[in-house]
């Protein structure tokens, strides 16, 4: 598995033997059943097999992993990342030491209202850049919760850029809508200059989060609040993506 790191992006593979200088080989005796034992007791009890999934995991053995049970996965790396957090492990290319789990692929789905969850997760873990693009503006989702997320972000000098269709793209049911997010969106630009709100004629729809990952797929981030239609997003971690996703999105052709 691979821990990324927030501030410039760098992976870093994990394995029994980073974590023994991590924590200290005493801590990590013998197998890494034994690690498991110490790391992770009680956490993933109910997850079948989470104890092997932990093994391959620091073992390297990505290919073990690829029918095993995603959540687990999930889990167990999160876990990992937690600790290396925790010991304010040193990214060895910026020295920050937050941490986060990149995953054992490059390529993730997200499907319906997780893309929900997604938004929130941008919020929640952006630190320098956040593009956020939609086909379509909304007052059922750039309400005033929407603000105080934004406003939190902004608050800590992220560099914040919203892109989504202009009026001419929104149906006469949706203007209403569209007028009052603009405002709302209007007031906050003006109050923190690390706010661009770029309108265009666009049909794109998707987050990029520094340089740590993209999203882009079916779903409008700024104003599908009942997510009642099948929605899939791919979730990529590769460097070139990220970077053309954010071409693709800031680009004022139409």
């Amino acid at each position: 598995m691979d821990a990324k790191c927030v501030e410039c992006g760098k992976k870093l593979p994990v394995n029994t033997a980073l974590l023994k200088n991590v924590v200290g080989g005493s801590l990590i005796t013998g197998a890494a059943v034994g690690w498991t034992s110490y790391a992770f007791a009680g956490l993933l009890g109910f997850y079948g097999g989470a104890a092997l999934i932990a093994i391959a995991l620091l073992a390297g053995g990505g290919a073990v992993l690829a029918s095993k049970d995603s959540v687990a996965v999930t889990k167990v790396g999160t876990k990992i990342t937690d600790i290396l957090n925790k010991h304010q492990f040193p990214c060895s290319n910026c020295g920050a030491a937050t941490w986060i789990f990149a995953g054992i692929q490059d390529n993730d789905l997200v499907s319906g209202l997780a893309h929900k969850t997604e938004l929130d997760k941008a919020f929640q873990t952006v630190r320098r850049e956040l593009v956020i693009a939609s086909g379509f503006l909304s007052s059922y989702v750039v309400n005033e919760v929407f603000a105080e997320k934004l406003r939190l972000v902004l608050s800590k000098n992220v560099a914040v850029t919203l892109v989504f269709s202009d009026l001419r793209s929104h149906s006469e049911w949706q203007k209403t809508g569209f007028k009052v997010a603009l405002k709302l969106l209007d007031g906050l630009s003006s109050e923190y200059p690390n706010l661009r709100l770029l309108q265009k004629h666009t049909h794109q729809k998707g987050i990029v989060v520094d340089n740590q990952y993209a999203l882009i797929g079916s779903f409008n981030f700024l104003s599908n609040y009942r997510v009642e239609r099948a929605e899939t997003s791919s979730k990529v971690s590769d460097e070139a993506s990220i970077k053309g996703l954010k071409n693709e999105f800031l680009s004022c052709k139409s």
